[in-house]
């Protein structure tokens, strides 16, 4: 079902007034994902999710253009 990969197990938690989700130390190290750093997910299909970190020329993208 996994493919031989390494599995993490977590649960939703409550964090203020919101729930999240805990990433495993080692799953941030491999991709070089910080705190601070801005995330970007969505569904992936069935139940899976998709996370992506957005580069700071996707950040800027985002950002509504100045008038001049």
């Amino acid at each position: 079902m996994y493919n031989m990969q390494t599995i993490f197990i977590t649960k939703i938690i409550r964090v203020g007034n919101s729930l999240g989700v805990l990433i495993p130390s080692e799953i941030l190290k491999g991709y070089h994902w910080e705190r601070g750093d801005i995330l970007v997910f969505g569904f992936a299909g069935q139940d899976h999710l998709y996370i992506k970190k957005l580069s700071d020329k996707e950040i800027n993208d985002l950002k509504p253009n100045e008038i001049t």
